[in-house]
């Protein structure tokens, strides 16, 4: 186990090391560039990739430390489903405002999200791996078919709707597109950092937090709404990745160990180093065209789920 100064400086070294190559990388090979115009181009997919990964790993830490549950994830919970439905019902029904300003959307992806933490915390919280696992299931059939419903009946929009639901907004990234989302993923990482002496508390369970001082009430409404401006902006970014808030707390938490002071930073430069990697790539990797990057951390992540699943059950 790595010291907590050093893990942090390992997380940042792999995301400057994963983002460097992101923008030197494509498919012709290794290269800057005339002038660096490349690497330029390439610039708003990386800072794209890095704060959606940064927000989902952060987002992973929290929703693993609210339902104090390996298993949960915003991805398999339906939080991300629920910010791609909100989003999808922006740009299927009014376009126009989607894209006329940079907060709608990722305003509407945060609704959906949140709606989505509302339904998972009913019907799955306070239960074990299993009750969230159904839950999660449950929300993601739910906010799959509305969003394949808003797909249909707006074929204008059906593309746009369909390469997010494959988590394949970033080819679409430029700056304008993204700074604001970027803005709300980063801003939503560093207000979770206070949530981390609760969640220590809240791991404890409920009864001997509350004697510590800690409000599993609030705590948890906190972490779902945090987690949900994570998840909204992540998907204005990327689209729908599944997976990658599972697997970058558990890395973190195998360097750094249980204390959420270091493992929510942790999560997110470990979020952050995948996502870019992963990006990078499934569109370096082929001449032909590309891979979404939610494609390569699917391969990477669901022999991962299995593996946690096991060693959770025993």
């Amino acid at each position: 186990m790595i010291r907590g100064p050093a893990a942090l400086a390992l997380g940042f070294a792999l995301v400057a090391l994963t983002t460097f190559i992101a923008v030197s990388a494509g498919s012709t090979g290794m290269g800057w560039g005339e002038g660096g115009s490349l690497a330029l181009l390439r610039a708003p997919r990386a800072a794209a990739a890095a704060c959606a990964g940064l927000a989902l790993g952060v987002g992973g830490a929290l929703q693993q430390g609210v339902f104090r549950n390996p298993l949960a994830d915003p991805g398999l919970t339906g939080v991300f489903g629920g910010a791609l439905l909100g989003a999808a019902l922006l740009l299927g029904f009014a376009p126009e405002a989607a894209w006329s300003e940079a907060w709608r959307l990722p305003a509407a992806g945060f609704v959906g999200a949140t709606l989505a933490s509302a339904a998972l915390a009913t019907f799955g919280g306070g239960g074990g791996s299993a009750r969230l696992l159904l839950a999660g299931l449950g929300v993601n059939a739910f906010t799959a078919a509305a969003t394949l419903i808003v797909a249909s009946v707006r074929p204008g929009a059906r593309e746009t709707i369909a390469n997010g639901a494959y988590g394949d907004w970033l080819g679409t990234a430029t700056p304008e597109t993204v700074w604001l989302p970027a803005l709300a993923c980063v801003a939503a990482s560093l207000a979770a950092l206070r949530l981390a002496g609760g969640l220590d508390r809240l791991s404890l369970g409920d009864d001997v937090a509350v004697t510590l001082g800690c409000d599993p009430r609030g705590l948890r409404i906190r972490s779902a709404l945090l987690t949900s401006v994570a998840a909204g902006a992540a998907t204005c970014l990327v689209g729908q990745v599944a997976f990658l808030g599972l697997i970058a707390p558990h890395l973190a938490r195998a360097l750094a160990g249980p204390s959420h002071r270091m493992l929510i930073p942790l999560s997110g430069l470990m979020g952050a180093a995948l996502l870019t990697a992963a990006d990078t790539v499934g569109r370096s990797a082929f001449t032909s065209g590309t891979l979404p990057a939610a494609a390569v951390m699917a391969a990477l992540g669901a022999p991962a789920f299995v593996w946690i699943a096991r060693k959770s059950h025993d």
